[in-house]
């Protein structure tokens, strides 16, 4: 009933009720869902699961700088790079013939000199000698984002979160399970060393060889429990912040059920070969390239009224310096 609506009395408002009946409401009673419009979508380009999978990505450096190139030209928001058993045009390995800074340099230059700030950086922070080796692709400004897992030793997680703040990095905290949820509410905001806007990346659904690693992994057989996982993981994470910024990595066989689920729920995602080769749980498909994965998610958040994020949009989410 609106305002202008003439009150009736009850058996008099019963019998025009009984003539004007509806099934249905007007529509418009429903508000718009509060879903974010734009999306961060990010490629990881690495592989390493198997000899198979070199097939689907690069193993060599001219090979990463095409098909990072591709992606960005594409509209990918950022790339991340993790450089690990590439190979330069001398047949040198930049995991083991270089420091990490000399290998990502070459990499993050060639990318920026390209297409300068119109991808955001994201850096494995984990290769390294000592500490400081670790951290000098941070300090020498090739990095935004650094991921950093609460499941890491603190002696390297709390001092690495530090350092990347301290360097106008964002820590992107990765989280593979409920657990490590807990472990970045104790390890990084209860100590009030993480600075607001908290940047989350959730990693699930990867199988492990041993029961106890560095990381605790979630097994996803299933939709309903690729589901449930992410909700739970999800709304824990909101319970930390209710503003945290939060993508989800389409990891193992879930791939592109992951990254629709995400994008209804109105988060950022990842994509790439570094964490899946699948096209869908239900079969050996395997994609092409990475930018067959990263314009299937494009087109995945269009279907779904979304759009991709440009890098100066998703810095600005995350509180980094904008263009």
């Amino acid at each position: 009933m609106s305002a202008v609506d003439e009150p009736l009395a009850l058996w008099d408002a019963a019998e025009r009720e009984l003539k004007e009946y509806k099934f249905a409401g007007d529509l418009r009673v429903q508000p718009a869902w509060d879903i974010p419009a734009k999306l961060g979508v990010h490629v990881a380009l690495a592989g390493r699961f198997s000899k198979e999978q070199e097939t689907q990505h690069p193993t060599t450096l001219d090979g990463f700088l095409a098909e990072a190139g591709d992606v960005i030209a594409a509209g990918a928001t950022g790339v991340h790079i993790d450089y690990g058993f590439l190979i330069d045009a001398e047949g040198r390995r930049l995991d083991r013939d270089f420091s990490p800074v000399e290998s990502y340099k070459v990499v993050v230059e060639p990318l920026r000199e390209r297409f300068g700030r119109s991808f955001v950086s994201n850096l494995n922070v984990l290769n390294g000698e000592s500490f400081d080796e670790c951290m000098e692709p941070v300090r020498a400004g090739l990095c935004e984002v650094g991921p950093c897992a609460s499941g890491h030793p603190p002696r390297f997680a709390v001092p690495a979160v530090q350092a990347l703040q301290e360097a106008g990095v964002k820590p992107e905290i990765v989280i593979h399970s409920p657990g490590e949820v807990e472990l970045a509410k104790r390890r990084f905001i209860d100590t009030g060393i993480l600075e607001k806007p908290y940047t989350f990346i959730i990693l699930y659904g990867l199988p492990f060889d041993s029961g106890r690693t560095l990381l605790s992994g979630t097994w996803a057989p299933n939709t309903q429990d690729m589901a449930q996982q992410l909700f739970l993981m999800v709304n824990q994470l909101k319970a930390l912040d209710e503003g945290a910024q939060i993508t989800v990595c389409a990891a193992g066989r879930a791939t592109m059920y992951m990254t629709t689920l995400a994008t209804m729920m109105g988060l950022h995602i990842r994509v790439g070969t570094e964490d899946t080769y699948w096209r869908s749980p239900r079969s050996d498909d395997v994609v092409e390239n990475n930018l067959e994965m990263f314009t299937t998610a494009k087109t995945i958040a269009q279907l779904l009224g979304r759009e991709v994020a440009t890098a100066d949009e998703y810095r600005a989410a995350l509180g980094l310096p904008t263009t």
